[in-house]
């Protein structure tokens, strides 16, 4: 449920021939929100970065002023929290719609878009770079903030992005009208969880594009991901374990061995990179979990890790906006099943939901296909509503 930066490495040593560092002008940042200034990304550079990336098919009207974007959300627990995003606008011109763009897996505080990060470059160029306002939340646990990460939970990541909407909203130049949503991986959940909170409080919502995500974790995602299908499935289960122990207040070892429980505090309390996770985590995710939990997995008994799972499904309800859950059939870190699935279940609710086909392609190569007909479905979708001007 991730998207790494690797093949940016060559992209930014493309960049010292291309051009200078440069700042964007500071923006003045409304009461409890904090503005500093990252990037400025020229038109030039940024075409350059695309080619580089893969990301074929997409053009690049403007320039790019970045920027970190400190603001408040609330913890589960009710408190007041600092959390931090990316802020991206389009450069010398009017932003024409506000665009929400949640990241795929980090197990690192600073690879995140606020950081500029692959991802993050990625997405501010792809839609500033192209005439929209572009946010991308960090998420609770990481960027600044010092929680532990609630790695896929679902409320917790819906509330980080529509209160980046609304912060986002207060400064100038960017525009309002309904928000367009769109996330890779985990950032697909993300997506459709601050998609249900917004209409929940009868927000309007242009459409969301989740690309390779998992939308019913209880059901789909969890098992494939215990049968050990994809080299990074260990990863995401012990991330998700301890995320989930400190969310909701159980004890980690009571669903890992002890030596497990005591192994994952070590690899995502303290910096290690996916591959050092990866390599450190048994081949086979079962032999990470005690009998206990897999006694319940495997004849349906209850659990509290089992029942918290199944309550952070986003797949069966019926959004308002459109939806489009765009999938890859080669795909083992996150299955197709989960993209249809979630089609079925919201088109029998009778909402406009479309699975996107995008042929045989993995976990990432599903996102670099997608970019291009998501921008050029919210093009279409931009071009129907007349709310979006700032």
């Amino acid at each position: 449920m991730r998207m790494t930066s690797g093949r940016w490495a060559p992209v930014c040593a493309l960049l010292i021939f291309l051009a200078a560092c440069a700042e964007p002008a500071p923006r003045e940042a409304p009461d409890g929100i904090e503005l500093t200034p990252l990037r400025t990304y020229g038109t030039l550079e940024s075409r350059a970065m695309m080619w580089a990336a893969g990301l074929s098919g997409i053009g690049v009207e403007h320039g790019v002023d970045c920027y970190r974007m400190i603001y408040r959300t609330q913890s589960a627990d009710g408190r007041e929290i600092a959390v931090s995003g990316l802020l991206a606008l389009p450069r010398g011109t009017a932003a024409r719609h506000l665009a929400s763009f949640q990241h795929g897996t980090s197990t690192s505080r600073d690879r995140v878009p606020s950081a500029l990060d692959g991802t993050g470059v990625a997405a501010a160029i792809l839609f500033a770079g192209n005439g929209y306002a572009l946010i991308a939340p960090d998420y609770i646990g990481l960027g600044v903030s010092d929680e532990i990460h609630p790695y896929l939970v679902a409320e917790d990541a819906g509330r980080a992005v529509i209160d980046m909407i609304a912060a986002a909203r207060r400064i100038d130049g960017v525009p309002g009208g309904p928000v367009f949503l769109s996330g890779f991986s985990q950032g697909g959940q993300a997506s459709l969880a601050a998609l249900r909170l917004l209409e929940e409080n009868g927000a309007a919502v242009l459409g969301a594009a989740p690309v390779s995500s998992a939308y019913d974790l209880r059901n789909i995602s969890l098992g494939a991901a215990l049968a050990g299908g994809a080299q990074s499935h260990a990863l995401y289960l012990a991330y998700l374990a301890r995320g989930y122990a400190a969310r909701y207040g159980q004890p980690v070892e009571s669903v890992l061995t002890p030596e497990h429980a005591v192994l994952v505090e070590e690899l995502f309390g303290n910096p290690h990179s996916p591959s050092e996770i990866i390599a450190a985590l048994p081949a086979e995710p079962r032999k990470m979990f005690n009998a206990e939990f897999l006694d319940a997995f495997d004849n349906g008994k209850p659990n509290w890790l089992l029942d918290t799972i199944a309550a952070n499904d986003v797949s069966d309800w019926a959004p308002r906006a459109p939806v489009r859950l765009y999938y890859g059939t080669e795909d083992v870190d996150v299955v197709p099943e989960e993209a249809l699935n979630a089609e079925r279940a919201m088109q029998a609710r009778g909402a406009d939901v479309q699975a996107v086909d995008l042929g045989p392609l993995d976990h990432e190569n599903a996102m670099l296909a997608a970019a291009p007909l998501i921008l050029a479905w919210l093009g279409e979708l931009a071009a129907a509503d007349n709310d979006g001007t700032p």
